[in-house]
């Protein structure tokens, strides 16, 4: 219960922080936050502050380009579905982390259990079936709670 209380009222933030700031603000942030990992992380000399002026650059473009393209939706009218599209963005976004790290870290192993909550429950299974890219992101340790394998102790497997 408390788990799809904490979900639906986090969903709702992340959809009017979405709104507030559009489909292009959110997407052009999230891949500047990518591309500039990846860019750094394949920079050959990572040495000093090389790593994060790599880091740094590379983000900025991404981010002026996302500038552009704003002021391209803006001319054209297109604010609205702008907005629409940045909601709808940031509730999946923020749907797959919650559900596949926040979730299983913060609550699951305490008191409250993971299978009392219905929305957890179906959106997870929804998104390992359906994505199952996202199995690769999702720790090991994590992935068993999620899926619902319980630990093995040492004593099993001798």
């Amino acid at each position: 219960m408390e788990i799809d209380i904490f979900l639906t009222l986090s969903i709702v933030l992340a959809v009017w922080l979405g709104w507030s700031a559009g489909f292009t603000r959110t997407f052009f942030a999230v891949l500047a936050g990518f591309l500039a990992v990846f860019a750094a992380g394949k920079y050959p000399h990572q040495e000093g502050l090389n790593f994060y002026l790599v880091f740094a650059i590379t983000a900025l473009l991404v981010i002026m380009a996302g500038g552009f393209t704003l002021r391209l939706i803006s001319f054209f009218y297109l604010n609205i579905l702008d907005r629409i599209g940045g909601a709808a963005l940031s509730a999946c976004v923020w749907l797959i982390v919650s559900v596949n790290i926040i979730v299983p870290t913060v609550f699951c192993g305490t008191y409250m259990s993971c299978d009392q909550s219905y929305i957890y429950k179906t959106v997870s299974r929804i998104i390992q079936s359906e994505v199952p890219v996202f199995k690769d992101y999702v720790p090991q340790s994590l992935g068993r709670i999620i899926n619902g394998i319980p630990k093995v102790k040492s004593k099993e497997i001798l």
